[in-house]
């Protein structure tokens, strides 16, 4: 049991780093959205934009892995629009 529970916690380290790297370029281009946005004076907030990109994220997965994924969504976006507003 020891050693599946740590070969296990081995793939989530190798997930995380997977996700850190798609994090940090997330956030560079959130930056250079949030740089046109000022330039041409577009509101941060675009919540019909953050509604397609959860139905499109959601739109095959249902029940808890759907609130799951909903959620980390929005607090992805949450991230992003923080990084815009800088």
């Amino acid at each position: 049991m020891m050693i599946e529970l740590e070969l296990m916690r081995k793939k989530i380290d190798e997930i995380d780093d997977k996700l850190l790297v798609l994090f940090k370029e997330r956030l560079e281009v959130s930056k250079k959205i949030g740089l046109l946005k000022k330039k041409h004076n577009i509101k941060i907030f675009d919540p019909q934009r953050e509604q397609e990109i959860i139905d499109s994220c959601t739109q095959n997965v249902s029940g808890d892995e759907k609130m799951y994924i909903e959620k980390f969504l929005r607090n992805l976006m949450d991230i992003s629009k923080e990084v815009q507003t800088k």
